[in-house]
């Protein structure tokens, strides 16, 4: 966490210190109202880059990784800055929809609603879905384990053994029950007693006619969870048939 903290620091922080007047006197503000105080345009830049995982040049015309003061932030050259701004336009009428049409005036939608830290805001199911029409099994399998292993413990995707069943549901009954397969190995080798990961395992295998399959994840499931038994038992019965 350390470490995280002092990269999200240099990252974002220190940039702007080396080049502290950048939101003096801003042109060309559009959606922002043209008043903004220099502090308070500041911090919104560095709240955008937070949300959605982006840095200044993804909107602004400018290098990477060069100082700030070289950047031309009134241009409207890039595409995304246009982009951005119809988005703080939806962002502000859905704050509005809250709070005068449903009377939430304390519940109030950001950037990092939607984007939880990425660029194009998406759930792993529909990564993965997407890496698979791509790339098929292997391409989702990599996908999954790169952005495990870059975004786990983050708020940016829901590692979570019930997005991952619900996901493996999806693409079964979507007509992709390799993609179901392979999802739910990934739940039975993070966590080898997950009821609900033999449960479907065994649907999945008892619809595809793969009976012996389907019966050693039923006991298994069973034996989990023996207070399930009543809607598993039969289940286990028919593949046992």
């Amino acid at each position: 966490m350390r470490v995280l903290l002092l990269l999200i620091f240099s990252v974002v922080w220190l940039p702007s210190l080396q080049a502290a007047d950048i939101f003096e006197n801003p042109q060309n503000l559009k959606v922002l109202p043209e008043d903004i105080s220099p502090r308070e345009l500041g911090n919104t830049m560095k709240g955008f880059a937070l949300a959605t995982g982006s840095r200044c040049s993804t909107c602004h015309v400018g290098e990477e990784r060069q100082p700030l003061d070289t950047y031309d932030f009134a241009s409207d050259d890039k595409e995304l800055k246009g982009k951005a701004r119809v988005m703080l336009k939806m962002v502000s009428n859905i704050n509005a929809t809250l709070s005068k049409e449903l009377g939430e005036a304390h519940v109030q939608v950001t950037c990092v609603t939607c984007h939880h830290g990425i660029s194009k805001p998406k759930t792993l199911g529909m990564a993965l879905a997407e890496a698979a029409d791509k790339d098929g099994i292997k391409g989702m399998q990599d996908e999954y384990a790169k952005l495990r292993d870059r975004y786990y413990g983050t708020h940016s995707y829901d590692f979570s053994e019930f997005t991952l069943t619900e996901f493996a549901q999806t693409q079964a009954l979507g007509g992709h029950p390799d993609q179901a397969y392979a999802i739910l190995d990934i739940v039975l080798a993070e966590n080898s007693e997950s009821f609900q990961g033999h449960f479907l395992y065994g649907e999945l295998a008892l619809m595809q006619g793969k009976k012996e399959l389907a019966q050693g994840h039923f006991e298994k499931a069973i034996k989990i969870n023996p207070q399930a038994a009543g809607f598993v038992q039969p289940r286990l019965d028919q593949a046992k048939q």
